[in-house]
């Protein structure tokens, strides 16, 4: 399920490719203050600052300080080209009622370009940007916070984790015994945690019934709600992953069409409702007239509550998915095939999504604040099948983002899959050689090279060319072999490796590669975290030789 997990975590606000890494650090507002605890007269008057004084100090700082006070720690690891990031700072830490409450926290903020942010994210097991957690006064991780939700959840969750502080892995191991051995608190908190950013809270092959059993044992409408959503997720997840033999359960739609009946639940659940349609689509029970039908109330559900207040503009945007989604079904179903260009949207539909686009645009004049909304845009056009309005909103920005190189990857996904592989190619080379940052460079280098192997393996000149650019890189990296660092690296790697067994039998290019991961190992801290990760990478056999080449570099 970590496949499923993973995606949840990236399409959860949006984006056509969340990949890559940070460029400049930019720190959310507030983020300039030096003072690590609020002063006691913003206690004593009743008045509260006006945005979050982020820590100042070191993330071990952080953890004393939270100790030596008693009070707990809110970790916030974003990068400031990541939309979902954006999204964050413009919305929950822009909230009067979140900066309140973050006064009774240790606040920190880490950026994946600072120094050590990636061996902190991989101790903390953070898969991807933004990450949200809460630990103890003691530093024991009591719960992660996911994106996606109506705003005025945020202050809910962040007010639980204060009154409650029992640790999520604790509360899924109480309800593998007893479901209903939780209290309302306890499944509040397990109904808000970021279950795609963590894959160790829930043991591995956790049969979904689980969340079944806590929606049914939730009063509250909305928890019950949310539980009942994990659970309909996981069990589509693992029925796509099920063998051809095994018989799949369906589930009767009842539950599902009484959530998308409430307005205040259809909020509540957003953000399963606005990007699992089709997933959960193949679990429903019923006739195909009948799971259209559920389907169908899902679409206009989503429309008829896409201008809730508490929803952003970006997740706003989102509720136009599922009718897409099903749109584009219903349309290539009717012609029999798959691979059929689907219906254009009716007249009507289509003037309401391009309104709502005009008004999403206008209405963002924030720079940062335009990475998630521009990105949520483009993809919801490119669904909707309007890509050159997509193509032109991109090219457009490329003005105005203060990370223009994240969508210069998403223009090059778009001539890629327009077949045009030397504007394709462009892109990517564009969109590396304008970001900035140690670990955003480095990954979308590494994306750069990447597409070069999947579009031009013949080009074996510049392939090799570029790698060595991208090595001579990260000589002044400290973090190569940690966090998304090491993640990309090996991922290259492995691609490098594919390519060079097939295009480079006799003469294999990749010797300098292979020695400069060798020597750059060596150079490690024995028993570190970097010294692991480059034992596992040397013993996989993606770089088998280089004990052997030397390792010069």
């Amino acid at each position: 399920m970590a496949t499923r997990f993973n995606a949840m975590l990236t399409s959860s606000l949006l984006t056509i490719v969340l990949i890559a890494g940070c460029g400049e650090t930019e720190k959310p507002a507030g983020s300039a203050a030096v003072t690590p605890a609020v002063p006691e007269s913003s206690h004593s008057t009743g008045a509260h600052q006006a945005e979050i004084t982020w820590f100042d100090g070191s993330v071990d700082e952080a953890f004393t300080l939270a100790k030596t006070t008693g009070k707990p720690v809110y970790l916030y690891w974003g990068a400031v080209w990541c939309p979902p990031c954006q999204e964050i700072k413009h919305t929950v830490f822009k909230s009067p009622q979140f900066i309140a409450q973050s006064e009774l926290f240790v606040p920190v903020y880490l950026d994946g370009d600072t120094e050590r942010a990636q061996a902190w994210g991989e101790k903390f097991g953070v898969k991807g940007y933004p990450t949200m957690i809460v630990f103890s006064p003691a530093g024991e991780e009591v719960t992660r916070i996911p994106g996606g939700i109506d705003i005025s959840a945020y202050t809910t969750v962040l007010q639980l984790s204060l009154d409650h502080m029992r640790p999520t892995a604790q509360l899924v191991q109480a309800a593998l015994k007893d479901p209903t051995s939780l209290t309302a608190s306890d499944l509040q908190q397990l109904a808000y945690y970021s279950w795609g950013q963590d894959f160790n809270a829930l043991p591995e092959g956790t049969d979904p019934i689980l969340f079944e059993q806590l929606s049914n044992v939730a009063k509250e409408p909305k928890v019950s709600s949310r539980l009942y959503m994990q659970y309909l997720l996981l069990a589509a997840d693992a029925a796509s992953e099920a063998d051809d033999e095994v018989v799949v359960k369906r589930v009767d739609p009842a539950r599902l069409q009484s959530i998308l009946s409430e307005p205040a639940l259809v909020v509540a659940s957003w953000d399963y409702l606005a990007y699992w349609s089709e997933e959960i689509r193949g679990l429903l029970a019923g006739t195909e007239a009948e799971v259209l039908a559920t389907m169908n109330q899902w679409a206009d559900a989503m429309l008829a509550n896409r201008h809730h207040p508490d929803i952003s503009t970006a997740e706003q945007l989102g509720g136009w998915l599922p009718y897409v989604f099903l749109h584009k079904a219903e349309s290539q179903k009717l012609a029999d095939t798959e691979s059929a260009t689907p219906a254009p949207l009716p007249a009507d539909k289509l003037q309401a999504l391009k309104a709502d686009g005009e008004q999403a645009n206008k209405i963002t004049r924030n720079a940062f604040a335009r990475q998630s909304v521009i990105s949520q845009l483009s993809y919801l056009y490119q669904q909707a099948g309007l890509a050159d309005e997509a193509r032109s909103l991109l090219i457009a920005e490329l003005e105005i983002s203060k990370s223009p190189y994240y969508f210069m990857s998403s223009l090059s996904s778009m001539a890629e899959s327009d077949g045009n592989i030397e504007e394709a190619l462009s892109w990517r080379k564009q969109a590396y050689e304008t970001s900035t940052g140690p670990a955003t460079r480095f990954q979308w280098g590494a994306n750069y090279v990447r597409t070069l192997i999947r579009l031009t393996p013949e080009d074996g000149e510049t392939i090799t060319a570029t790698t060595m650019k991208l090595f001579d890189d990260l000589q002044g990296m400290e973090e190569t072999f940690a966090g998304r660092n090491f993640r990309v690296l090996r991922s290259m790697s492995r691609a490098l490796e594919a390519w060079d067994d097939e295009y480079n039998e006799e003469a294999s290019m990749l010797t300098a590669f292979r020695g400069r991961i060798q020597n750059m190992c060596s150079q490690q801290d024995a028993d570190s975290l970097e010294s692991t990760n480059c034992a596992s990478l040397l013993a996989s056999g993606e770089t088998s030789t280089a004990a052997t080449t030397g390792g010069a570099g």
